[in-house]
């Protein structure tokens, strides 16, 4: 009679363990990889130290591993992992840059790279058998969702059209209409002149003057370099800045000849991301980022998160997908996420760019967020903000 009720208990014990084993063992290890820009100008000391708004305050390592250690258990749960490694590239030769990805096995890239970098980089990938799913990160311009777009591309960052919009939704839902139109001496501000532009006239705001800015004390130039003589007339509700640089527009706030609020550059700046939003769960990750860090979380840094984090959300929603069909279900805009913006975000299909609400911020505060309210769309708000599907320019789907 002992035997068997000992022979019950072990049954019991054995049975009890098997239930608190792991349910999945790991099933896959996938490789996610940051390449970035050896010597990248945007990155030198001085310029991480002017700090000004918008602009990157570091390479944005630190918060992709952030959302890495976020998920790990939901990834763990269905049997897979994520690791991230980094790459520095000396932006040179781009079969040299395939080899090394193909060296470290990497199936997902988070792209850190300028404009011409990521162009080479696409043209180079029809080397590729099995091509990484890609994620820019870091860079705005709309060539990348354009005429220069790539199937693999999706972008987490938006574009400097998706900035413009809104900006310009959110200056015309105030009436502040009629602008005196700032623009910098860099080849980056036309091209950035020439966007803004567009939005000016998609929201029925008008340029009552444009000028060009230099920054400069030559007394020779003191019409072009002072901003009282550069915002003196003709009648406004504001004035918008583009300065890539950022120095000129640094000082431009409260240095107006009228009391006029200052937008675009400085004053009041569209941004993917900013640490004083206080709302679904954006505390608890700026925290987080500034503790690893000591430095605040800029639009970079978050851009980095929600790719990895973006990834994570089909892997879990599909644990035995394929590289091709997680791709196709984040591009499709099959996969919903979660930005800590208070609304799903997806890419959209023609692009490869994630929708999202861009933040109107100054240096201490959210004032508001776009789409604004009453701005309509007929399928979607959040495609008021950069160029919608009629009028992409990408061919490459």
């Amino acid at each position: 009679m002992a035997a068997t009720r000992s022979g019950v208990i072990r049954r019991l014990l054995g049975w009890v363990a098997l239930l608190l084993m792991p349910v999945s063992v790991w099933a896959a290890s996938w490789q996610i990889l940051v390449v970035g820009l050896r010597d990248d100008p945007r990155y030198e000391r001085k310029t991480l130290e002017q700090a000004f708004i918008g602009k990157p305050t570091g390479r944005p390592l630190v918060a992709a591993q952030i959302a890495i250690d976020e998920l790990k258990d939901n990834l763990q749960d269905s049997g897979n992992q994520l690791k991230l490694q980094d790459l520095q590239w000396d932006g040179k030769s781009t079969t040299e840059l395939l080899g090394e990805i193909n060296k470290r096995k990497a199936q997902v890239l988070l792209l850190d790279l300028p404009v011409e970098q990521q162009k080479a980089l696409m043209d180079a990938f029809a080397k590729i058998s099995t091509a990484p799913i890609v994620f820019n990160i870091s860079e705005s311009s709309d060539a990348l969702r354009g005429a220069s777009c790539h199937p693999h591309w999706l972008h987490t960052l938006p574009s400097d059209r998706m900035l413009a919009d809104a900006m310009a939704q959110w200056l015309a839902a105030r009436n502040w209409r009629d602008m005196i139109l700032l623009v910098g001496p860099e080849p980056q501000d036309q091209a950035l002149r020439d966007i803004w532009t567009a939005s000016i006239k998609r929201f029925g705001l008008k340029v009552k003057a444009e000028r060009k800015f230099v920054l400069s004390g030559d007394p020779r130039q003191r019409e072009a370099s002072n901003p009282k003589l550069l915002t003196a007339e003709p009648a406004h509700d504001v004035v918008m800045v583009l300065d890539s640089v950022g120095e000129f527009a640094k000082g431009l706030p409260f240095n107006t000849a009228l009391p006029r609020p200052v937008v675009g550059s400085s004053g009041l700046v569209p941004l993917a991301w900013h640490t004083s939003w206080e709302r679904y769960g954006a505390p608890q990750l700026s925290h987080r980022f500034q503790k690893l860090t000591n430095k605040q979380m800029a639009s970079q840094d978050w851009a980095s998160w929600m790719a990895v984090k973006s990834f994570a959300t089909a892997l879990d929603e599909e644990p035995k997908a394929t590289l091709a069909q997680l791709l196709n279900n984040l591009r499709s805009g099959k996969t919903t996420l979660d930005g800590f913006k208070g609304t799903a975000l997806s890419f959209r299909p023609w692009d490869g760019q994630l929708r999202q609400g861009i933040f109107m911020a100054h240096g201490q505060a959210v004032a508001g967020m776009a789409p604004v309210e009453g701005v309509l769309h007929p399928k979607e708000i959040l495609d008021t903000l950069g160029a919608d599907e009629p009028e992409s320019l990408c061919k490459r789907r």
